[in-house]
């Protein structure tokens, strides 16, 4: 994107000290400004700090199981509040439908798909009405094709293996039966010299891609929105 300097958030100690490794040289060279651990909303910089603020991957942690959403909506609207005047809000996220169709692992046990997209993932009308209570446009949708983003994603005997899954947040929500269900199919299918062929008939990534990302502006009057209470 170009930046000058960023400043990273998390509300994970240990996901901060996993970027601090992966952006020592950034840090050392000063782009990256400071590294901050905090749990949002609120988020904690003054007004007008930013020119453009980036949730990857954050948003659908912070309201589960809540469809009104109202964490994501108090930050989204303190996104505003931190961005200076004709900034850029993004955001990134893995839809529940690409959960559901598109990622081979997932459609091992649609049961434990179907609970975590109704617990975790909003969908893309979910989505754009939390962007409206926020006061924010979506000026622009895209799909990145392509699973490019998981190195390990291609790892066929990676649902048998528990260091595969421990990172994920999608295995991390599974109770152990309905793992032990996921790497039964797996099991089943290998005995059958059928799995390659199942991956990849199931795999759709290069087609409709993983990750999809929301371009978003303020609405004109969205400055001095309170949040809601």
């Amino acid at each position: 994107m170009g930046a000058r300097q960023i400043t990273l958030l998390d509300a994970s100690s240990e996901m901060l000290e996993i970027a601090k490794c992966k952006l020592s040289d950034c840090i050392a060279s000063g782009m990256v400004k400071k590294v901050v651990e905090a749990k949002m909303p609120p988020i904690p910089f003054p007004d007008e700090t930013f020119d453009v603020v980036m949730f990857n991957l954050v948003l659908n942690h912070l309201d589960r199981g809540n469809p009104a959403f109202p964490n994501n909506v108090n930050t989204l609207k303190e996104s505003v509040r931190i961005l200076e005047p004709d900034g850029l809000i993004i955001v990134s996220t893995v839809l529940s439908t690409t959960l559901s169709r598109v990622l081979w692992f997932s459609q091992l046990n649609m049961e434990l798909t179907n609970r975590f997209n109704a617990t975790i993932l909003p969908s893309v009308e979910q989505f754009e009405k939390m962007f409206e209570d926020a006061g924010i446009k979506c000026i622009q949708k895209l799909n990145i094709l392509g699973s490019d983003l998981y190195k390990s994603y291609y790892n066929l005997n990676g649902p048998l293996d528990e260091s595969w899954r421990k990172p994920s947040a999608y295995w991390s929500f599974a109770t152990t039966e309905e793992v032990a269900t996921a790497v039964q199919k797996v099991k089943v299918l290998k005995d059958k010299g059928e799995y390659e062929q199942w991956v990849k008939e199931h795999d759709h990534t290069k087609s409709s891609g993983v990750l999809t990302i929301f371009f978003c502006t303020p609405l004109p009057t969205q400055k001095d929105t309170p949040l809601a209470t």
